[in-house]
């Protein structure tokens, strides 16, 4: 049994149902590690800036070039060709360093190159307030909510001690065939979402909002107005030979099932990969920087205690 990520209650009127969330959905993309082709480490991506050198302001031209060529015979002399040419400007390259999170901010780009930045502190005073509960705000017919709408879905499981409570409304919902349409505070952030019945218990999706939903207007097609009759008939007729029940574990992801298959042939063959040395990863964090200086105080012991003495004189 999955353990639940969030718990609350479903507010509407008077009512109040504890329940908990549980995530319905999963992607099951098969994830690769980058890893270094001569080392076999892996790569690890880290914050960086660049460091340009103080006379780097501007560019600066090449020394230049002049090509000392033998004299070619009268004859064949060529007329315009320069003795000397320049090599063309280049750009000094700048240095990478890490910078650590406490010194990141929030930049919003409101145009090429210049920046709003935000701190942590005024977005989290933006933050909605922290709630364990979903408002419903209104129910509306199943058939009036565009699937374009939905975006996440999650089951909803009542408590115990809440279980008639959360029947009712289930199967109220289920009956009218209406939808609640709520709000909840997922990760900091407000959503607008929908609880419907689903076989035996509820579904929350939460949803984009309307300014979200690309408008299709300027998408459609000229479509014809005058199709015939044949046409619409053998149309339908196509579709009903082709229709069936809707069987979702018929449409398999065959991309994905070749992929584990060769991964599965090669697993044999798989190489240990050496970690990463802890000088070589830059501390983010309290816990970051609290392991690199103790792998650093380690190794400075090992160096220390691997150092030969000096002999003493006479010896």
């Amino acid at each position: 049994m999955q353990r639940s990520f969030w718990k609350g209650a479903i507010s509407f009127g008077l009512v109040n149902i504890r329940v908990r969330l549980y995530p319905a959905t999963r992607h099951l993309d098969v994830r690769f590690r980058e890893l270094d082709s001569s080392t076999g480490q892996r790569l690890r991506h880290q914050r960086v800036r660049s460091v340009w050198p103080e006379d780097s302001l501007r560019p600066v031209a090449a020394p230049e070039v002049t090509r000392v060529q033998p004299e070619p015979p009268a004859d064949r002399r060529p007329v315009d060709r320069p003795l000397a040419e320049k090599a063309p400007e280049r750009y000094p390259s700048p240095r990478t360093e890490a910078v650590l999170s406490k010194d990141v901010l929030k930049g919003f780009e409101i145009e090429p190159n210049r920046y709003v930045t935000v701190s942590e502190a005024e977005l989290e005073s933006l933050a909605p307030e922290r709630s364990r509960s979903i408002d419903i705000e209104q129910f509306v017919a199943a058939r009036e909510l565009d699937p374009i709408y939905f975006d996440t879905s999650y089951y909803v499981l009542p408590e115990v001690d809440n279980v008639r409570s959360f029947a009712v409304l289930l199967e109220g919902m289920r009956e009218t065939d209406r939808l609640g349409l709520s709000w909840i505070v997922l990760r900091r952030k407000r959503h607008l979402a929908a609880l419907r019945a689903y076989q035996g218990l509820m579904v929350l999706t939460t949803l984009f909002h309307a300014d979200e939903v690309l408008p299709p207007a300027a998408l459609t097609p000229p479509l014809p107005v005058d199709l015939s009759e044949r046409e619409r008939d053998m149309a339908k007729l196509l579709i009903q030979t082709l229709s069936g029940p809707f069987e979702p574990e018929r449409y398999r992801d065959e991309y994905r099932e070749r992929l584990q298959g060769l991964l599965e042939e090669r697993a044999a063959s798989a190489a240990t990969v050496a970690p990463a040395p802890a000088e070589l990863t830059p501390a983010t964090g309290i816990e970051e920087l609290m392991a690199a200086l103790q792998a650093s105080v380690e190794r400075a012991k090992q160096q220390k205690t691997q150092k030969p003495r000096r002999r003493r004189k006479g010896a």
